[in-house]
């Protein structure tokens, strides 16, 4: 899962940065990509969060 979520984020950043370039940073498409973005950082936050409680309290 964090493995297809790492890929997710760089190709989700691919895409971002070339829609800045075509489209410009306040543009529709942009806003949307980076929120696409925001969400899987914060999934890859969480998941993380959640192994280390694991750890923890074992």
């Amino acid at each position: 899962m964090y493995r297809l979520l790492m890929f997710m984020i760089e190709d989700t950043r691919q895409k971002l940065s070339e829609s800045v370039a075509k489209t410009g940073l306040n543009s529709q498409v942009t806003i949307k990509i980076s929120q696409e973005l925001d969400d899987l950082i914060i999934e890859v936050q969480r998941l993380k969060t959640e192994s280390n409680n694991t750890l923890v309290t074992r």
